[in-house]
């Protein structure tokens, strides 16, 4: 286990070295990956089904039912975990596919301690990770000291485009998704609102009068993303946004993510202040 100046600790990939989680850590990991037999990783342009494969393969090895379960707010259940977009130096970009240099990272987060310790281990102890098609190993995993939330505002970047939108009947009868921009009300309240029904399929104890506030800081017209997930189109927008409220609900947003289909790799956050 090796620690640096920032906080971060970083655990190799023996599992000897993996020794439960870190009391006083937060929720997430930081997974560094490169390929077995090349010096790149080829992805398509819309990999976040892949990327969502390779976590939940990892997950089923402690958590067998992990797609099937959930934690439940009335009808709703979530999934409870978020993860980033692919990072790392792109060379290039031909045929719908990004050609990526090693190593590629991304992150997830999570408020269930049973599922990041289940996600670290899996990593850990995998001898080769699959993801579209090329096969890889683990470079480097890390984990973060929990930032302290106490003075109830933080302002974040977003790591995978934040999405939110309603179902909308047309003129002739159609069903229709629209898609909200980060300057329109409902945007904020939708975020506020499922973020509520997160503490409460937590148990967390009056996340009805919880304070939780978001405000889009900045967002640009490039800022839009379009996804497809699984011949879905997603529609979401990176840019950096402002949450303000009790602490509890501010790091909640930060383990689960804020908005929509977090678990298909929407709506995580990284702490700029």
């Amino acid at each position: 286990m090796k620690g640096a100046l920032d906080g971060t600790v970083v655990l190799w990939e023996t599992e000897d070295l993996w020794c439960g989680y870190l009391g006083g850590w937060v929720m997430r990991i930081d997974v560094a990956m490169v390929p077995k037999e090349s010096e790149k990783v080829v992805v398509p342009i819309h990999y976040n089904k892949a990327l969502q494969g390779l976590i939940y393969a990892q997950l089923r090895k402690k958590i067998p039912t992990i797609h099937q379960s959930g934690w439940q707010s009335g009808s709703r259940v979530f999934r409870m975990f978020v993860y980033s977009r692919l990072m790392g130096r792109i060379e290039k970009m031909r045929e719908r596919q990004i050609y990526f240099l090693a190593p590629v990272r991304f992150s997830v987060a999570s408020p269930s301690t049973d599922l990041i310790e289940a996600l670290a281990e899996g990593f850990l102890k995998a001898p080769v990770l699959h993801l579209a098609g090329t096969s890889l190993e683990l470079d480097k995993l890390s984990v973060s000291k929990a930032p302290d939330l106490s003075r109830g505002r933080m302002l974040c970047r977003a790591l995978s485009p934040v999405t939110v939108y309603s179902t909308v009947m047309t003129a002739d009868g159609k069903k229709k998704t629209y898609y909200y921009h980060p300057a329109e009300r409902e945007f904020r309240m939708q975020v506020e609102n499922n973020l509520r029904k997160k503490a409460q399929a937590l148990g967390i104890t009056d996340y009805s009068s919880r304070a939780i506030r978001l405000e889009s800081v900045r967002t640009r017209a490039r800022d839009q993303k379009v996804v497809f997930y699984d011949r879905t189109v997603i529609k979401g927008w990176m840019g950096n946004f402002e949450l303000s409220g009790d602490p509890e609900m501010l790091t909640l947003a930060l383990d689960a993510g804020i908005g929509a289909k977090n678990s298909q790799g929407f709506g995580m956050l990284k702490l700029i202040e």
